[in-house]
């Protein structure tokens, strides 16, 4: 009966060195952080945090473990915590351009950083990208124009790493962005103006809109920021959709999180919209059980894949529809890579990723 007992407790003690979780809450109010990215030592993308912000499942190999999510400092967790606290970052405001009657199209240049990680049952692969890329946007009333919400990627700055079940370990720049990793082109800006909640209006820092089974939308506002979130997943009861186009390509995915999250100058009227945004985030967990799916990643099993994008503006500009359509149409279009003032700091291992890919 003792060594019953010993061998329950030593049961127990090795399964939580092997798995573990961590909880991440709002350090000013202490509210559950949802949908925030939280990355290995590695670099590798484990997950994104639930409805109460917690994610389950971490090793202690993966500590210390880096956090990210719209409106907030990154911060670094350690072994030994089951909570984490994020402080919300501050924004430097700037003038909202008046828009020329004659120029109604606004070209949005943005600064996009792309986080990917995928894990099969022996393999992991990090891919870290930085892109430019350019929206154009009616701001006005506008006859035969038709909005780019999607980003036209005119330069992009590839790294990646690679580690195999045997030992193997290489870093390498991809000659081009891997489709069955990068999925830049689905970016789209929120399409509609963005309207505060009544609640949000009538005072309140915070606000939630239940879906059919989680909770659809939240949304907050301080004194420089006014940011939501969307949970497109919200009205699955299962928290999961496969779309049936991509089974039919025979790339069988199931999206287990997908959520959206923007941030944008606050203002006294309560409506946003493209000019008035700081910056956006997109995250993705994704499963991937097609044929062709596991062909691309060379795996008899299930590919795992996260995905974090960050979509910073850095220059705006005004044109006329004429102006817009040329421009749209130059293939030959390019741009050198800008970051914005607000980005944020990198992950550790994302950064020595960078250097060491820069330094060769």
């Amino acid at each position: 009966m003792k060594n019953f007992g010993l061998l329950v407790c030593f049961v127990v003690v090795a399964v939580g060195a092997f798995a573990r979780g961590i909880s991440v809450v709002d350090d000013g109010d202490g509210v559950a952080v949802a949908g925030a990215s939280v990355f290995g030592r590695g670099g590798i993308i484990l997950g994104m945090t639930d409805a109460d912000g917690h994610l389950d499942g971490l090793s202690d190999e993966d500590f210390p473990v880096t956090v990210k999510c719209l409106g907030y400092e990154t911060a670094l967790a350690s072994a030994d915590q089951t909570e984490l606290r994020l402080s919300p970052v501050s924004y430097e405001l700037h003038e909202v351009e008046v828009t020329p009657a004659d120029r109604p199209v606004m070209r949005l240049v943005c600064y996009i950083r792309e986080y990917s990680g995928a894990a099969t049952a022996t393999d992991t692969v990090q891919l870290y990208s930085e892109h430019m890329a350019d929206f154009f946007i009616p701001v006005a009333k506008v006859k035969k124009f038709k909005a780019q919400m999607r980003p036209r990627v005119l330069n992009s700055r590839l790294y990646a790493r690679s580690r195999t079940r045997d030992g193997r370990d290489s870093v390498y720049r991809p000659g081009t962005r891997e489709d069955a990793m990068s999925w830049v082109d689905m970016l789209e800006l929120p399409v509609a103006d963005v309207k505060e909640s009544d609640a949000i209006r009538a005072g309140a820092r915070s606000d939630i809109r239940q879906g059919k089974y989680w909770i659809k939308q939240r949304s907050r506002k301080t004194d420089n920021m006014y940011a939501f979130t969307v949970d497109y997943l919200a009205d699955k009861k299962d928290h999961r959709m496969s779309p049936a186009l991509f089974k039919l390509l025979g790339f069988t995915l199931d999206f287990n999180e997908l959520n959206t999250s923007w941030a944008y100058r606050p203002n006294k009227e309560g409506i946003y919209t493209p000019r008035d945004l700081v910056y956006g985030t997109v995250t993705m967990s994704v499963r991937g059980r097609g044929k062709w799916v596991k062909k691309a990643f060379n795996s008899d099993t299930p590919v795992d894949i996260n995905e974090l994008f960050e979509i910073y503006p850095v220059e705006t500009e005004y044109l006329t529809v004429e102006e817009a359509k040329a421009l749209m149409r130059d293939d030959t279009a390019g741009m050198p890579m800008r970051q914005s003032p607000d980005v944020l700091p990198l992950p550790a291992a994302t950064q020595r990723l960078v250097d060491v890919l820069d330094s060769k």
